[in-house]
């Protein structure tokens, strides 16, 4: 896959991969704005080493000269480059370029060519050695610059300039710990005009001015060629400590972020990735109507609100975005931008999300073993590690038996046993408004089950023996309910969650009398909870024999299956 390469704007940052480009920047109103575009070359088209330094740093300075230009306080009615070009009718952009690149030429030539040497020669006198003298050029060259650095650290505009620099290096960066990035584009400059200072510094200069620019030219030129393969070195090597040696120039031009600006990054970056699908459109977020939003910036806003309060998996913002917006996780990235009447309603979902509903809750269904539930607050949400007891039930049914789901909630276990195979199913609940739910997903899935309003088997004296007995019961310790997170405490019922004070009152009374009510090798097969299984099996050993413990998708003890001991008169 192609690399990741950011660019600072003074307002906003600018991403790269291959030749997608997008940026996301803020005016001086506050209000944010997103442009993608597919540019004709890549930012380092050749990746031919020597070659890329010099590429990148010509691409990367003629966008962040082109981004500086636009900045609020270059363009507005009373900055100096707009007064300047209406008196001499020129465009304000190339007006603010020449006065960059006037300021840059005196601090260049002044600052950094002019007054080294001749305060070098005040130091050390006209006597020194010609190695002290240029040692001590070197020196003050080195000062100077980093103090013209540092002191444009205090000017606002550029410390938002350097937090989103700081953005971009977060958002690159794998891990997403490190506001600093060896190749950063501000710090390969930083990092080469030093290693320029070095350079000059030590060779022999001839006193004719024309070689000696030439020569000057060279060493700069040699300097990014040079700077940019050391830092890429740098940037691939395994100890921290020689990846985070850049520090010694990226200090200077990265700042910790806000969590607007990581917003705004957010956004750009994600319009990046969206580009990678070849049919997405281009988008400008000036042109914009104005019921629409940019898409890119809404779903980087939800992704970055959800992980804010904690929720970091990736899947349940386009899970969200794709139930809000009625679209397939496929659509989402060819989606440029949405009504504004879309946006509000997914706010409030994740507004709903933030505060710990299960998605299933607040759209009311959810899917599982492949096919699609109701879900109220009177049913517990399913869980994936159900998916094994049901699969275990299913694989052991070989001709048609009876079966037996004991608490069956929202039907999910009944209704895919029953979807599967040529079972009868029958299936109980205490809950009158659980069964309703239950009836209603077995019509919608097209199966037969009978349901039977029953604490456990009270009301199933009358009615044949089964094969297999299943159940999914509350298992949860009654002290320990308060501690589970809230999309389970706050929005599952507490009659399926609260198991008795150790846990395990539901499987006792099942296992007491599920005998009575199995065939002849009749089978029990229970989901648990963590650190139930031994407890349970202990449970079971009195009427149930080849017990076997099943481990779910984080190799924790998830179900238990047990046949009927066949009693010998």
């Amino acid at each position: 896959m192609e690399k990741f390469y950011s660019i600072p704007c003074l307002y906003g940052v600018c991403f790269y991969q291959g030749k997608n480009f997008a940026c996301a920047y803020v005016d001086d109103k506050g209000k944010t704005y997103l442009i993608s575009k597919k540019q004709k070359h890549k930012i380092i088209y050749h990746n031919i080493a020597f070659i890329r330094g010099i590429e990148y740093l010509i691409f990367g300075l003629y966008f962040l000269i082109k981004n500086i230009v636009k900045a609020p306080f270059v363009y507005s009615q009373n900055s100096l480059s707009n007064k300047v070009s209406k008196k001499l009718s020129v465009d304000s952009k190339y007006v603010a370029f020449s006065i960059i690149l006037a300021i840059s030429l005196i601090i260049s030539l002044f600052l950094m060519g002019y007054l080294p040497p001749r305060l070098a020669l005040l130091i050390s006198g006209y006597s020194s050695s010609v190695i002290v003298n240029r040692l001590l050029i070197l020196i003050i060259k080195l000062v100077i610059f980093y103090v013209i650095m540092l002191s444009i650290k205090f000017f606002i505009p550029f410390r938002q300039f350097y937090r989103f620099n700081g953005c971009a290096n977060l958002l690159i960066d794998k891990d997403k710990k490190s506001i600093h990035k060896p190749t950063n584009l501000l710090n390969f400059i930083i990092f080469s005009f030093m290693l320029s200072f070095v350079i000059q510094s030590f060779i022999g200069l001839t006193s004719n001015e024309f070689w000696k620019i030439l020569v000057n030219i060279i060493v700069a030129i040699s300097s990014f060629s040079i700077s940019y393969e050391i830092l890429l070195i740098l940037e691939n090597s395994k100890p921290k400590w020689l990846k985070y040696s850049c520090l010694i120039t990226s200090f200077i031009v990265t700042e910790r972020p806000t969590k607007t600006e990581m917003y705004i990054a957010e956004a750009a970056l994600g319009e990046v990735k969206f580009m990678q699908n070849k049919k997405r459109s281009e988008i400008n977020t000036e042109l914009l109507k104005d019921n629409e939003v940019s898409f890119s910036s809404v779903y980087a806003e939800c992704k970055e609100r959800l992980k804010n309060a904690g929720i970091t998996d990736k899947s349940e913002t386009d899970w969200l975005v794709c139930e809000v917006l009625g679209i397939s996780r496929g659509q989402i990235r060819l989606l440029t931008k949405i009504s504004y009447e879309s946006k509000k309603k997914l706010d409030e979902v994740i507004q709903r999300r933030i505060k710990g509903e299960p998605i299933s809750k607040i759209f009311g269904r959810t899917e599982f073993y492949g096919y699609e539930f109701k879900v109220t607050k009177d049913v517990l949400s399913p869980r994936m590690e159900t998916e094994i007891l049901v699969e275990k039930v299913i694989k052991s049914i070989d001709k048609k038996c009876r079966v037996l789901d004991i608490g069956t909630g929202s039907g999910i276990i009944a209704i895919c046993i029953a979807k599967n195979t040529s079972a009868i199913v029958t299936a109980v609940d205490i809950s009158n408004k659980a069964l309703d739910v239950a009836k209603y997903n077995a019509e919608k899935n097209n199966v037969t089950v009978n349901f039977v309003n029953s604490n456990l088997f009270d009301n199933l004296k009358n009615v044949k023996k089964f094969d297999i007995i299943v159940s999914n019961p509350p298992y949860i310790p009654s002290n320990d309910i308060n501690k589970l997170d809230v999309e389970v405490k706050d929005y599952d019922p507490k009659l399926a969650l609260d198991g008795g004070e150790d846990g395990l009152d539901f499987y006792k009374k099942i296992v007491a009398s599920a005998p009575s009510f199995l065939n002849k090798n009749g089978k029990l097969f229970f989901e648990i909870g963590i650190k139930q299984s031994s407890d349970i099996v202990d449970i079971l050993q009195k009427d149930f024999e080849d017990i076997q413990v099943i481990k779910d998708y984080n190799k924790i003890d998830r179900v238990v299956i047990a046949k009927l001991k066949n009693k010998r008169k």
